[in-house]
């Protein structure tokens, strides 16, 4: 059922990408919209529900983070400013990974081998369908180096007529979604408040780059009325 928690050892596929939400990526390093007037570390972590959703009290209510959108937020932000900064970092794959691709897929990697590259994702053409990996970004490593592989190349693929760069924020969403946490994965009371401690230093608009909410909120006026104490 929708919002139930993946089953143990299943990923769940990425949620597809709402591209009006998605940022230009003419300048990488652009600010985000202003975030919500809240510091994130300041909030008191109470428990995580459903494997899912972390409850949080704050001074003005009661906030509900979804910690996967919330992690691909941040892990979106540390991409895009290592990207403009020139400077993601790979992980080299111990025993390179080899996958069956479109032809179409294989010419694009022959064509934007360096353009892979700055993506932190090492990738060679092996034959008229094949492509092997033997590296992807460092911030994703704990992702399937084949999931990301082929949804970044389905990304970017879609580019069409468009210019290769105008595609990047899109794969930068997917390679997000791929190395963040996930629903059904457990959080500890100190990686909950580790991630909220990293919505702080995160561009943030109350949104994952896919476009789905990070957080919802219940003021205490507004829970008050609600159990019928207004």
């Amino acid at each position: 059922a929708d919002g139930d928690p993946p089953s143990a050892g299943d990923e769940a596929p990425p949620p597809a990408v709402d591209r009006s939400r998605v940022l230009s990526v003419a300048d990488a390093v652009a600010p985000l919209s202003p975030g919500p007037a809240v510091r994130w570390a300041s909030l008191r972590f109470i428990a995580q529900v459903r494997q899912t959703y972390l409850i949080c009290e704050g001074h003005d209510g009661l906030y509900v983070i979804d910690q996967h959108a919330a992690a691909e937020r941040v892990n979106y932000d540390r991409l895009r400013k290592q990207l403009g900064a020139r400077a993601i970092p790979s992980q080299s794959l111990l025993f390179p990974q080899t996958l069956e691709v479109q032809p179409s897929e294989v010419e694009l990697v022959e064509a934007k081998a360096e353009a892979f590259a700055a993506l932190g994702a090492e990738l060679r053409a092996r034959g008229t369908n094949l492509v092997s990996v033997h590296s992807v970004p460092k911030l994703l490593s704990r992702a399937s180096p084949e999931r990301l592989v082929r949804d970044l190349l389905t990304e970017l693929s879609r580019a069409g007529g468009r210019a290769f760069s105008d595609a990047i924020d899109l794969a930068l969403a997917t390679m997000a979604c791929h190395g963040s946490i996930r629903a059904g994965d457990k959080l500890s009371e100190n990686e909950a408040s580790a991630l909220l401690a990293a919505l702080d230093v995160a561009d943030f608009a109350g949104h994952c780059p896919h476009g789905r909410p990070v957080v919802a909120v219940t003021t205490w006026n507004d829970l008050e009325r609600k159990v019928g104490r207004r």
